[in-house]
């Protein structure tokens, strides 16, 4: 038997546009009518030129807002609150985040945004505790109206609310052990150290429940939204960024396409990325979180923090394996796939000064984790003086 749902897109009090949920052997979404602020449907969806492709990029708008498949305790969730898929536990609430204003009210609701968004309201997050500890009979009890049912992502995660304002937990991929974790309190540490303040965000590391997490703060206010790259930048240009971590030849033609695009500070941004990923061998910098933040007052955008740095100073699955048995051959992979620096780029906001002292920093912080022998991070250490060396280098021939 076919279910329909019929619910209403808002954009904060706005009616954007009303459409049906159909399940059925495959969930689908299909727009029923255009309101009146239709204007403010999410990006390319009130510009598409027809129907089917309007459908189209409100499904993989919606999609942006579940729990991701391959995500460890997917199935757990699920199976807890009864939902067959992400899609459906994201409709039971009303669709509330911390990345944008758009919500979902159903018929008969009388709501309004002031009074339930999670900006200025606090919410029951008893959901998220009970991800975090495991204990997913709990969620039979849990309010469904919280962010973590549209907080997309792999890892094992959860928004708890504490006395200063909400903080998004993140576990590693090790479980009991916090390397990940880590590698990401490093590398945000480094990204602070070099960039301007507000250009990164800050990860710490806690433990709870037996398990490590890092810990960061929400990057937005009521008055904006996330917007990632694969929402906003031509397909094309994946190819390239992808290319080019693995063919030099393909940066030119990156970075002139970049500067075709016309958003601020774009080209900086991806320079400063780049530099971030060379010195700290992340390869989780992806269109996905790589992001803009839009003004919805004024429409003005700026590049987001960067952010979602796990994996980073060889703390990921396949670190451990090429870290733990380094030798020449590794140097020269890691320089070709994280190098592809350039001279000719604009280096004036690198101050190699900034980093006197990292390298102790690195062996203070990855001694916290029992898998890091002295060895291994004297090979870790290595790799990033090696990366660093290329850096000034490159910033060095660049500011004579």
């Amino acid at each position: 038997m076919v279910k329909k749902v019929k619910l209403t897109l808002m954009f904060k009090d706005d009616e954007v546009l009303t459409f049906l949920v159909i399940y059925g052997k495959f969930l689908e979404i299909e727009i029923v009518e255009e309101l009146e602020h239709f204007d403010k449907a999410p990006y390319g969806v009130a510009t598409a030129e027809d129907k089917k492709e309007r459908n189209r990029l409100l499904f993989k708008f919606f999609n942006s807002r579940t729990i991701a498949g391959p995500r460890w305790d997917y199935k757990d969730i699920l199976k807890a609150t009864g939902c067959k898929n992400a899609f459906e536990l994201s409709f039971k609430g009303h669709g509330l985040s911390l990345t944008n204003n758009y919500w979902f009210k159903r018929e008969g609701e009388n709501l309004k945004y002031d009074d339930i968004n999670f900006f200025t309201n606090k919410w029951d997050d008893s959901f998220a505790r009970a991800v975090l500890a495991r204990d997913y009979k709990a969620l039979k009890k849990a309010d469904l109206n919280n962010p973590d049912i549209v907080t997309p992502g792999w890892a094992v995660k959860g928004w708890l609310y504490e006395e200063d304002g909400p903080r998004l937990y993140k576990e590693g991929i090790h479980k009991d052990e916090p390397e990940e974790c880590l590698g990401e309190v490093l590398a945000s540490s480094l990204a602070n150290r070099i960039l301007n303040e507000g250009e990164a965000l800050t990860y710490e590391l806690k433990e709870m429940n037996g398990r490590y997490y890092s810990v960061s703060k929400s990057m937005l206010n009521i008055d904006e939204e996330l917007v990632p790259l694969s929402s906003v930048l031509p397909r094309g240009l994946y190819g390239l960024y992808s290319n080019r971590n693995i063919d030099h030849k393909y940066g030119d033609e990156f970075f002139d396409e970049l500067a075709k695009c016309g958003f601020p500070g774009l080209y900086q941004l991806f320079v400063k990325i780049t530099c971030i990923r060379s010195l700290c061998f992340v390869n989780d910098l992806h269109f996905e979180n790589i992001s803009f933040i839009r003004n919805t007052k004024t429409g003005e955008m700026r590049p987001a923090p960067i952010y979602d740095l796990a994996g980073s100073f060889g703390t990921g699955q396949k670190g451990r394996q090429i870290l733990s048995n380094i030798n020449k051959g590794t140097f020269l992979m890691v320089y070709y796939v994280y190098g592809g620096l350039d001279p000719n780029w604009d280096y004036s906001w690198y101050d190699k000064d900034k980093l006197i002292g990292f390298e102790d920093e690195i062996r203070e912080t990855l001694s916290k984790s029992k898998f890091f022998t002295e060895s291994l991070i004297n090979n870790i250490i290595d790799v990033y003086r090696h990366q660093k060396e290329i850096l000034d280098d490159m910033a060095g021939k660049n500011n004579k």
